[in-house]
Order: structure tokens, then C-alpha cells, then sequence
């Protein structure tokens, strides 16, 4: 069986610090979330990297465990 690929916190990080999020941390109450899910192929990378509020986070990967994406 193949192992899930991790994403990298030091590269998610300095794209995060990059983008003038103090500590590379999002705020209180943000994610960080992959555009393109590592599972399909997804990087971590400026373009497939953006911060999204936590609740629409747990809902886009909810909607995607429910289509069987995930």
C-alpha cells in the first residue's frame, strides 16, 4: 500500500512568511490548505497553497470525503 505523501511544514511555512503572515502561521481561526490535494498530485507550492477560514476548510474536505475524493 502506498504512503500518503506529508506535506513539507518548512516549505508551507516560508510561503506563508513570504506572503507576510507573521511566524509563517496563518491567524486564529485560518488554514493553510492545498488548492490541489497532495493525494491527486498537489505541491506545496506558492500557486497550490492559500489560507481559508477553518470551518471552510473541514467543509471542502468533508464535501470531498463524501465524493469518495479523498
Amino acid at each position: 500500500m502506498a504512503r500518503k505523501r506529508q506535506a513539507d511544514p518548512a516549505k508551507i511555512n516560508k510561503i506563508l512568511k513570504d506572503r507576510g503572515y507573521k511566524n509563517g502561521e496563518p491567524p486564529r481561526g485560518y488554514e493553510a490548505h492545498h488548492i490541489k490535494s497532495l493525494a491527486e498530485g498537489g505541491k506545496d507550492t506558492y500557486r497550490n497553497i492559500r489560507v481559508i477560514k477553518t470551518a471552510k476548510h473541514r467543509q471542502i474536505h468533508k464535501n470531498r470525503r463524501k465524493r469518495g475524493e479523498e
